[in-house]
């Protein structure tokens, strides 16, 4: 080989390093283990941030639906959120399929009546 086609690869490389770094290859979520995911029937939605219900409680909806709920936290970097995104967006996909289109709007509609009925538990609870 030659110097310029080493350095030519060396630089592909780096380049293909960053774009899977970028996209989150090298965190838990991403596009493949989406893939995998679904293949062995283990959905899952990660959800980012604070959550007046916690993922456990909200489990008793999803599991209807086919996925479980993974609370990842508040503090994440940009790149492992897009590969949270990416999962996402694969496993959406996944649950429409198995679901319909219209499942996202029942599933929502359970949690909203869910939060409503946590919030009022936790205020007769300090009345």
């Amino acid at each position: 080989m030659n110097r310029k086609t080493i350095v030519f690869s060396g630089i592909l490389l780096v380049l293909i390093g960053i774009g899977l770094w970028d996209y989150g290859f090298f965190f838990r979520f991403n596009y493949l283990t989406a893939k995998s995911d679904i293949a062995n029937n283990s959905a899952h939605k990660i959800l980012v941030g604070d959550s007046i219900i916690s993922p456990i409680e909200m489990n008793k909806i999803s599991q209807k639906y086919g996925f479980m709920n993974v609370g990842f936290g508040c503090l994440t970097s940009g790149t492992e959120l897009n590969g949270i995104q990416i999962y996402n967006a694969e496993i959406d996909k996944y649950l429409t399929e198995k679901n319909g289109i219209d499942w996202e709007a029942k599933y929502l509609k359970e949690m909203d009546s869910f939060t409503e009925l946590k919030q009022r538990e936790w205020k007769e609870q300090f009345e």
